[in-house]
């Protein structure tokens, strides 16, 4: 049954090798394969999200073709930018491309900035008015898709920088990938503020639809005890209950230029991404039913919620390097 709305969710973790990527990918993969439109969203200059299907960056650029670039340096509608598989996801899935030179976006933008205050087009009051503009175009670039898809995901780089700063304007809600670390664990206070940052001056609708573990182990008690932590910190309705195992058939996968499902798609590790898309299904539909919170997600409690006995092995584990 198609949402009543479409839904703009940006993956978001300041940390790389937290699975943002493999997240938003496999998500979008188990959430067209059970009907509804997806369009991914590849932000981050490494690419990685349009290399996952297997899309040639370097032939898009020969053949002209549009990238997320363009939403944010000319303005282009994101209508005008997505790429279609045909019958590879049943026509469900599409993907904006992202750019290997998308991380020079901010610096050219305040390069025309200053160039424009310089030829005394604007004045340096206008200083601000122009870069929340700049802010704001991927966002007005999404909007030609609402209506149109039923979920945009929009994969970010591992910073708290400008593009990762326009994907939270531009998002509805927000999902964040972690791994059982404590380097994860230490940057999530982080990331909170920040988001806190962008809902005060920016969008006030900004909402944490989930935070998702992955990379576990079932056997490590460990693991157990940090998806704990993770409920008691940002409580039980914003934890996806179902969590991502460590599995070798992700990284095949990738090798190979597919998604979860094409590649291993009756493996647990499909399994536990279809079920973490039911998850955030229900989830959406409850809010598109009036029975989601409101106003802007308080700031979680800091990430001490183990017992001593539990932090003991966490803190052997990183001291030993073996996160």
């Amino acid at each position: 049954m198609p949402l009543k709305t479409t839904h703009i969710i940006a993956f978001t973790n300041q940390k790389g090798g937290c699975g943002k990527t493999t997240t938003t990918v496999s998500l979008a993969a188990a959430c067209a394969s059970l009907g509804y439109k997806v369009c991914v969203v590849d932000t981050d200059p490494q690419c990685n999200a349009t290399d996952s299907f297997a899309l040639d960056r370097d032939k898009l650029a020969e053949e002209g073709k549009f990238t997320i670039a363009d939403a944010m340096l000319a303005k282009r509608p994101a209508k005008d930018m997505e790429h279609d598989f045909q019958d590879r996801f049943d026509g469900n899935l599409f993907v904006i491309p992202g750019h290997k030179g998308l991380g020079t976006v901010s610096q050219r933008l305040e390069g025309q900035l200053q160039s424009a205050i310089a030829e005394g087009k604007y004045s340096d009051l206008d200083i601000d008015d122009l870069k929340n503009e700049h802010r704001q175009r991927l966002r007005k670039s999404l909007e030609s898709l609402r209506g149109e898809r039923d979920l945009i995901f929009i994969d970010t780089p591992p910073d708290l920088g400008f593009l990762m700063t326009t994907a939270l304007l531009a998002a509805d809600w927000y999902v964040i990938p972690v791994f059982p670390s404590g380097y994860d664990l230490k940057g999530l206070e982080a990331l909170s503020r920040n988001v806190q940052k962008v809902q005060q001056r920016f969008n006030p609708r900004l909402q944490l639809i989930g935070v998702l573990l992955g990379n576990t182990d079932a056997r490590a008690k460990l693991d157990f005890d940090i998806h704990a932590m993770l409920v008691q910190s940002f409580g039980k309705e914003r934890v996806f209950k179902t969590v991502i195992n460590r599995s070798v058939k992700h990284r095949e996968a990738t090798v190979y230029g597919q998604t979860i499902f094409e590649h291993a798609g009756e493996q647990p590790a499909a399994e536990q991404f279809l079920e973490v898309a039911k998850e955030l299904i229900k989830r959406l539909e409850k809010a598109e039913a009036g029975k989601g919170s409101q106003g802007t997600v308080p700031a979680p409690e800091p990430l001490t919620a183990m017992s001593d006995e539990a932090e003991e092995p966490l803190l052997q584990e990183a001291n030993r390097g073996n996160f």
